[in-house]
């Protein structure tokens, strides 16, 4: 499932390129606030962990220009004193509309496909396998298992670029479910704060 996804990565990002008439490519850092959802309890809480990546934008004209990136994301959440880790790759499609000259502003949205790369919790629970059990201990447990491959999501932001200098907000709201277990059904939400330098071609 994962070759998929960049391979429609990799064939937005050429027809971007083919039928642009101004290019933007930027190197990307900034933190997550994230949260998992779960409709068994509300007593999830937001963590800050880290994000990174490359964002590659081809405008149509002044007002509208279309942006894929590849991010990855560490997301993180606790739950009472066990604290879930998760490391998605991050592939966003959005519909960016712009205003301004030298200093521009801009309002973005569209989907986001994610991928799992890694997945730990570490705490007295055991939350992902659904169980909300006491664990055998408090050492950190892989629970990739427990966990599909995938995960989808929609974008909303907002954000400027001064000189090359590009400041996005954005808040993400997962739509699909990320458990595997029956019964369980888990979401992630975030904001995220990016800083990003930009080469406008």
């Amino acid at each position: 499932m994962r070759k998929y996804f960049f391979i429609l990565f990799g064939l937005l990002f050429i027809s971007n390129f083919s039928y642009s008439q101004g290019v933007m490519v930027a190197g990307k850092v900034g933190t997550n606030i994230s949260k998992i959802r779960s409709n068994r309890t509300s007593d999830f809480t937001y963590k800050p962990n880290l994000t990174f990546g490359v964002a590659f934008e081809a405008a149509t004209n002044d007002l509208f220009s279309l942006q894929t990136e590849c991010n990855y994301s560490l997301i993180s959440s606790k739950y009472q004193s066990t604290t879930v880790n998760l490391s998605y790759v991050d592939i966003p499609i959005l519909a960016k509309f712009s205003t301004g000259k030298n200093n521009r502003f801009f309002f973005n949205f569209g989907p986001m496909i994610s991928v799992l790369a890694n997945a730990k919790e570490k705490g007295p629970t055991n939350i992902i396998d659904g169980s909300f059990e006491p664990a055998e201990n408090s050492n950190e447990r892989n629970v990739y298992r427990y966990l599909n491959d995938s995960n989808f999501s929609m974008v909303f932001g907002i954000g400027a670029i001064v000189q090359n200098i590009m400041i996005d907000f954005r808040y993400t709201t997962g739509i699909s479910d990320i458990s595997r277990v029956n019964g369980e059904d888990l979401s992630i939400s975030r904001f995220d704060i990016t800083c990003s330098y930009a080469l406008i071609f």
